[in-house]
């Protein structure tokens, strides 16, 4: 509920909680990604974004470890607030090639 004076509050991304399970033969050998954007104004995550991998699904763990670049990357250029923002600065937004006529 926002403040009745000062009104919603401006959540902003502070900190990137990442956490990168290694495959083993005790899981499988599945590699699993978790991270969550934080905000100390926030009680709940401002994202959260979770990915597996199972072993015929990535060589070397080259695939765990790029996922966590590129995430790192986007939030730290961008600064997500929100799910939606998150996913539009990893996803990038569709765009059409106009021809011009000349």
């Amino acid at each position: 509920m926002p403040h009745p004076i000062y009104g919603p509050p401006s959540h902003e991304l502070d900190s990137i909680h990442l956490t990168l399970h290694v495959g083993t033969p005790r899981n499988g050998r599945r590699w699993l990604l978790e991270a969550h954007g934080r905000s100390s104004t926030s009680r709940a995550s401002l994202w959260s974004v979770r990915e597996g991998w199972a072993p015929t699904e990535q060589r070397g763990g080259y695939e765990p470890t790029d996922a966590a670049h590129h995430l790192l990357l986007a939030a730290a250029q961008d600064r997500p607030a929100s799910q939606s923002h998150l996913e539009a600065c990893l996803r990038g937004e569709g765009w059409e090639q106009l021809a011009l006529d000349i």
